[in-house]
């Protein structure tokens, strides 16, 4: 007969025999051989038989429910106390349960990422089974205590604090909206953020918030053109992720520390674009945010590149299910990526989003089953994936107009497309990776704009192939094709655009720019000339005509038009430049001084009109 350890038996495969009766060990008897004690596997946790708040339930609600519901979170009721849970038991239960809350969209297994929200089975078992047994408070003295918050910056005092300025007013009633706030930085030099941290006002309005760098000064003139602080849309106009890092704020999100390595620029006089989605609460309310920024102490050593993998050739009739949008990158040197940030709008249902490396092994980035538009988020891997050469990153989305769709915004469906509006259609997986050796970042950004300008070209070809008499396509893919060095093919597609509309505005100052750079002057005038006759109160068209004219030698009607775009619009740095140039050509140098100064006012960081100003200057001063 053989004994064996109850503690042990699903470990070992075998047992020690009795002993001997009545004796020793024999001299015959092998020496014993040391063993190493055995391992005892910690028991799989199961779901508590009488489970009690004190003991089993606050510790899970003050993990992943009371970031969000708290004095001063977003979400709409706090869970602070035995009493404040006790009161929505049922309902924690029941959409704990259904995978609802807490909000968490990525599939297990299919990615590990930092600050999951994820409720295991047993949890989600330990909830329900509380609920049905009366929710008993337990004993006092096994009661952890509530999480405590730090009031005001969580980082500690930033560096510099920059805010929205007059608030905005949301109404308090109708569909959400999405604003966009221009945020000017102080002049002053170059500096490098560590971090930030974004305060967007009432978090129980704020849904969420993303932030954007602009250095081109386009959205000052967005949000000068619209009554209301900031501007609305979902597009960043000419603002982009600073050198390539993803900023933004979600409820409960765990707000990055950064370091110094991943540090970005930060230039004096440049604009932060602060884009908040809002969502009325039955009361008008104010909007003012603000954004604190933690400099670096030296420039960062592992630079990053964003990456919008996209597909716009989205088509969705009424009642399609299972419409799948795709798009795929070979990177052409090694890589890792960082973050991913899936986005589409409500008809979105799943997304798959993978990279096949060389040697034909599967990475997975991540995947939604059940996607949801209104926690759209960015998720940061908790160890960055190293991406060999020759990998292909793919993107699947997956897009549902049924009436099934309980996201599904119109009832009836409606036949839906791509688009900037949310009842429009988007399919895009945004990456922010970092080059194995930064020494490559341009060339992978150039090789990367190559493939992207190329899925836009062909976005149009399919709008023409739908619709041959599509001037906008057909002039928007005049412009692609521009972009990517084809002037050839964009002279085509102008022109293509001209026999459908003689007077697409956008085509004929398109075009002549084209011209302009094959020494085709008086062919690029006569676009140009149409244009401001067809659209006499179009920057553009003024501006881009006053060149041709100087290049032509008729400073006469260059500064007529320099002036005539001015007037449209006095914000105009190029035009104060040009025109700077065209007076001081003729010997007027203290009205181009004053066109110099305007110009280095307007765009501090543009370095040739600060030259320009200083040269006019020293001619003035001198005898």
């Amino acid at each position: 007969m053989r004994r064996c350890s109850l503690a042990l038996v699903a470990l070992l495969t075998a047992c020690t025999p009795d002993p001997v009766p009545g004796g020793g060990p024999k001299a015959s008897d092998p020496k014993p051989v040391a063993s190493t004690p055995a391992v005892v596997a910690e028991p799989e946790p199961t779901v508590p038989e009488r489970p009690t708040f004190a003991e089993h339930v606050a510790p899970l609600v003050y993990e992943h429910c009371t970031p969000c519901h708290r004095d001063g979170g977003s979400g709409p009721f706090w869970f602070e106390s035995y009493e404040d849970v006790r009161d929505h038991a049922t309902q924690i239960a029941e959409v704990t349960a259904s995978g609802y809350m807490p909000p968490w969209l990525p599939v297990a297994g299919r990615g590990e990422f930092e600050g999951e929200r994820r409720l295991s089975e047993v949890a989600r078992g330990t909830l329900a089974r509380w609920v049905e047994q009366g929710a008993a408070a337990g004993d006092p003295k096994q009661m952890p205590k509530a999480p405590r918050y730090p009031q005001g910056w969580q980082l500690g005092e930033p560096d510099l604090v920059v805010e929205t300025g007059e608030p905005f007013m949301l109404p308090a009633d109708g569909t959400d909206v999405y604003r966009n706030f221009v945020i000017p930085v102080p002049p002053g030099p170059l500096r490098f953020v560590r971090a930030l941290e974004i305060v967007p006002g009432d978090p129980r309005v704020v849904h969420h918030g993303v932030l954007r760098v602009d250095l081109t000064g386009s959205t000052r003139k967005l949000d000068a053109s619209d009554p209301a602080p900031g501007f609305d849309g979902m597009t960043f106009a000419g603002a982009g992720m600073p050198d390539g890092r993803f900023l933004g704020w979600t409820p409960g999100k765990r707000i990055d520390p950064g370091s110094e390595a991943r540090a970005w620029r930060l230039q004096g006089g440049s604009d932060l674009v602060l884009q908040l989605h809002l969502r009325p609460s039955g009361k008008e309310q104010p909007i003012h945010a603000k954004v604190g920024l933690y400099f670096a102490k030296r420039p960062p050593t592992t630079p990053a590149l964003s990456m919008e993998l996209s597909n716009a050739v989205i088509d969705l009739p009424p009642g399609a299910t299972d419409v799948h949008v795709r798009d795929e990158y070979t990177v052409p040197l090694e890589i890792s990526v960082r973050s991913v940030y899936p986005h589409a709008h409500y008809l979105g249902r799943r997304i798959e989003a993978w990279a096949t490396l060389p040697d034909g092994a599967k990475r997975w980035l991540v995947t939604i089953d059940d996607w949801d538009f209104d926690w759209q988020d960015e998720h940061r891997l908790v160890r960055p994936l190293r991406l060999p050469a020759g990998s292909t990153i793919h993107m699947d989305w997956t897009f549902d107009n049924s009436a099934a769709n309980p996201h599904n915004p119109s009832s009836p469906p409606k036949h839906v497309r791509f688009g900037p509006s949310s009842t429009d259609e988007m399919a895009e997986l945004i990456l922010e990776v970092e080059p194995a050796d930064p020494r490559t970042l341009r060339a992978l950004d150039e090789d990367f704009r190559r493939k992207w300008l190329a899925g836009q070209a062909r976005t149009q070809e399919v709008a023409l192939e739908q619709n041959p008499n599509d001037a906008a396509a057909a002039a928007n893919l005049g412009a692609l094709r521009q972009l990517m060095g084809d002037a050839t093919a964009a002279t085509a597609a102008y022109e293509r655009a001209l026999r459908i509309d003689p007077d697409h505005v956008q085509a004929n100052v398109e075009l002549a720019i084209v011209l302009m750079s094959a020494s085709q002057l008086p062919r690029a005038v006569a676009h140009l000339q149409r244009a401001v006759k067809v659209a006499p109160d179009e920057l553009r068209a003024h501006l881009t005509l006053a060149n041709a004219l100087r290049k032509q030698g008729d400073d006469t009607g260059a500064i007529t038009h320099y002036r005539r775009a001015l007037e449209i619009d006095d914000s105009s740095p190029e035009a104060h430049n040009n025109l700077g140039i065209v007076l001081e050509a003729n010997g007027k140098l203290a009205e181009a001084a004053a066109q110099f100064e305007r110009a280095a006012a307007l765009q501090p960081l543009q370095p040739v009109f600060a030259k320009n100003l200083t040269r006019v200057r020293a001619k003035l001063a001198t005898p």
